[in-house]
């Protein structure tokens, strides 16, 4: 079983040396590592270091990583592969060959890329959506109100429509660097996002792996629990239906927990996600799993997250 922490958790308390923040990871009981998409050039030697003399072992990188110079803060969404632009898809194969590189160095087999998101000329696809949620005091009500219910079918159907020649892009662009990957036995686990209009959507998630890389030896999906459990809040899509119609396809999980205010990315058993029902999904042996979790989130409850998902994907 591969149980990997994200270093995007401790990022922040080791700015200066990634040797430390990976030495910190194993004293925390991790033996695998994904490296974050927050992770600067500088840090590399680090990790390379950590990495030579046995500290971690890397099980997955987030792409952008590390970020390019340019970059300021993440860089996860600084190039979309499913864009119309030329040029943009260019410079997203470009970096993620960069991402690639590292993962080689490391012996990491997987890449977690973003999709990028349904573009629009006007306004947001999502805009009757947001602005109805605006006026929403409790969102625990969306599921029995017949006016928002009819105004999420109305988007999730031509989001749908909308989607597809984003995908096309999308499939182009990751076929353009699959040989590189193939050569060097990576994956790239195409992730679903926490925003509304970002791509893959949960509604079509599996038939956009189905008509676009069925075949392919390089592009996988990789199931967030945090978000595709915000989808479910917000009344968009349920997260075991999305579970069970990715499961062939996919290679790997970000796991963390989420409230009823649709707060992500905290500590397992804080929130309302219900990991022994998502464990029938489980494959100890071909996935990666990943504790993604923010920065405010005690070492204790890090370790005790980590503690609680040993359980219940060994008991799968």
């Amino acid at each position: 079983m591969i149980l990997s922490l994200s270093t995007s958790y401790l990022q922040s308390r080791y700015a200066d040396s990634s040797y430390d923040m990976l030495c910190c990871a194993r004293e925390m009981g991790f033996e695998y590592v994904e490296l974050g998409h927050s992770t600067p050039l500088f840090a590399v030697d680090g990790i390379l270091r950590a990495v030579n003399e046995n500290i971690v072992k890397v099980s997955s990188l987030h792409n952008f990583c590390p970020m390019p110079s340019f970059a300021v803060g993440t860089a996860c969404n600084l190039f979309s592969p499913s864009s119309k632009n030329r040029a943009e898809g260019e410079l997203w194969q470009k970096h993620t060959l960069n991402s690639l590189d590292l993962a080689k160095k490391t012996g990491a087999k997987a890449i977690v890329c973003h999709s990028g998101q349904i573009t629009y000329f006007f306004r947001p696809v999502d805009y009757k959506i947001q602005k109805y949620l605006d006026f929403v005091k409790d969102r625990k009500t969306l599921k029995d109100d017949e006016k928002y219910i009819k105004i999420a079918e109305t988007f999730k159907n031509k989001s749908a429509k909308k989607s597809q020649n984003h995908y096309e892009f999308l499939q182009k662009n990751i076929d353009s660097i699959s040989g590189k990957f193939e050569e060097n036995s990576v994956k790239i686990g195409l992730e679903n996002r926490d925003q509304i209009p970002e791509l893959p959507l949960d509604w079509n998630m599996a038939k956009m792996y189905e008509k676009h890389f069925l075949n392919s030896k390089t592009a996988f999906l990789w199931h967030d629990v945090g978000h595709s459990m915000k989808k479910q809040l917000l009344g968009l899509y349920d997260q075991l239906k999305l579970a069970e119609e990715i499961a062939p396809y996919q290679i790997g999980w970000h796991l963390h927990d989420c409230d009823e205010n649709v707060k992500d990315h905290i500590a397992i058993g804080k929130g309302i996600i219900d990991f022994k029902a998502l464990s029938k999904f489980f494959d100890a042996e071909k996935h990666i799993f990943t504790i993604e979790l923010n920065k405010a989130v005690s070492i204790q409850d890090a370790v005790e997250s980590r503690k609680r998902l040993e359980d219940i994907i060994c008991g799968a």
